[in-house]
């Protein structure tokens, strides 16, 4: 089963989104030069926001953390935790992640940002108490990474970590609800890449766009009165744009990555929704303020597999006049037609659920109704 959603979403000035060199990011599609705003950056707006968290604590998971800083949780916990020595704790939470297969930089920390739930971090605690005089005789050599310590106490470590990994391959294991959705990859340790339940596409302008720039300047305050002139000068680029957003969640993936738990897979699911439709990112909002929220959102809950992305709706750039309507408004427009008629060529029996609101039409749902029905629709499906 697949859950997408669509929405189209119309932003005041903004740079939301930035490249390397600070303008908003954008691509070509269809012909034409289009605004963009990364996956990633969605992705990192949708995790973090509340409504997500809250959900799917409700359910009883959890959200994961993305950090260098592992070695510095691990320790926390087994000093403040547990009790244990300070100076142990470092030894050990040391060994630990060079029996994961990472390093630790002259910082402490590793080398790249490591993706992990609360959960594993506490499984890593557990199996570093259960093997506490193997991972403190244990001296790692940073050049040559040579290993001397009692061989049955590392042994015991090494097994420890096998069989939790071994755990997560082969039986019924819940990620955190993020990592769950959106994937995990680890180069120097694969048994810990978890496959992704959901695609997320980059957010693409329905129109073409021009870049635009902002000249600033700025004053000294305590410039003498006598002084004239800027004591800083600026440009910052930006754009007004109205997005296509996507994305795909493949529901038999998600309930494998969560364990097998209804109630957690259905509060991920909303808690997702919702977050998608709220979370805004945070680039440049400071001096912008682009908070504007979606004016159309649709979620189709297809049984088949076979997902459809609506973004070939907006190949041929749209437009705003007085007698088509607004930007928004027309980017609505167009993509229903094209939905329609996708449906008349593929065929709709598999959609089991086709809910959305539309701020431009009095006569559609509102968001607190469009979670009511994918829920149901969940739910009837979970039970069938």
């Amino acid at each position: 089963m697949i859950v997408e959603l669509h929405i189209i979403q119309n932003f005041a000035p903004s740079n939301l989104n930035r490249d390397d060199s600070n303008a908003p990011k954008d691509c070509e599609f269809g012909g034409y030069r289009r605004a963009r705003i990364s996956s990633q950056c969605i992705k990192r707006s949708v995790r973090r926001h509340a409504a997500f968290a809250d959900a799917v604590k409700s359910a009883g998971g959890e959200v994961g953390i993305r950090t260098k800083r592992l070695k510095t949780r691990l320790v926390g916990l087994l000093v403040e935790k547990y009790s244990k020595p300070a100076a142990e704790a470092e030894k050990v939470a040391s060994a630990i992640i060079d029996l994961l297969g990472f390093k630790l930089g002259d910082a402490e920390k590793t080398e790249y940002l490591l993706y992990l739930g609360e959960g594993e971090v506490k499984e890593l605690v557990n199996i570093s108490l259960s093997a506490w005089d193997g991972l403190t005789a244990l001296e790692i050599d940073k050049e040559k990474k040579k290993k001397d310590a009692a061989p049955e106490a590392l042994k015991q470590a090494q097994d420890s970590l096998k069989s939790v990994v071994a755990k997560a391959r082969k039986e019924a294991r819940s990620y955190a609800a993020d990592i769950a959705l959106f994937g995990r990859m680890v180069a120097d340790n694969k048994n810990m890449n978890v496959d992704a339940a959901c695609q997320v596409a980059h957010a693409l302008s329905t129109h073409k766009v021009e870049m635009e720039m902002d000249y600033f300047t700025a004053i000294d305050d305590l410039q003498p009165g006598e002084d004239s002139g800027s004591d800083m000068i600026g440009v910052v680029e930006f754009n007004s744009s109205c997005f296509y957003r996507y994305s795909a969640i493949d529901l038999n993936k998600l309930n494998e990555n969560l364990g097998f738990n209804s109630d957690l897979l259905a509060a991920t699911v909303k808690g997702y929704i919702d977050a998608s439709v709220k979370a805004v990112p945070t680039g440049k909002q400071n001096s912008m303020a682009a908070q504007n929220p979606p004016g159309y959102v649709r979620v189709l809950v297809r049984q088949d597999g076979f997902p459809w992305s609506l973004a070939n709706a907006f190949q041929k750039p749209v437009y705003a006049s007085r007698d088509n309507g607004s930007l928004e408004e027309v980017s609505i427009t167009a993509l229903e037609k094209y939905l329609a008629r996708l449906k008349s060529v593929y065929g709709e029996g598999s959609i089991v659920c086709d809910a959305m609101f539309n701020l431009y039409d009095e006569n559609t749902g509102s968001l607190e109704q469009l979670l009511k029905a994918v829920g149901a629709s969940l739910s009837k499906e979970a039970t069938a």
